[in-house]
């Protein structure tokens, strides 16, 4: 089985995702504007997608 690089730094990226997921709207936002609420929303969904896509790219049939 080939080893693929990058994987470390592609899961550093999602730990960070993570983190920001909550304290970005529970410490950052928290009683801030709802669009910025809904905005912040919205761009971890827009991360999350091109996360996953770079994560899968690689993946190929056995």
């Amino acid at each position: 089985m080939a080893k693929r690089g990058g994987f470390g730094l592609w899961l550093g990226a999602l730990a960070l995702l993570v983190l920001a997921g909550v304290a970005v709207p529970y410490g950052v936002l928290a009683g801030g504007q709802g669009w910025a609420v809904a905005g912040f929303w919205g761009a971890f969904g827009l991360a999350v997608i091109v996360l996953i896509a770079l994560g899968i790219r690689g993946w190929r049939d056995a």
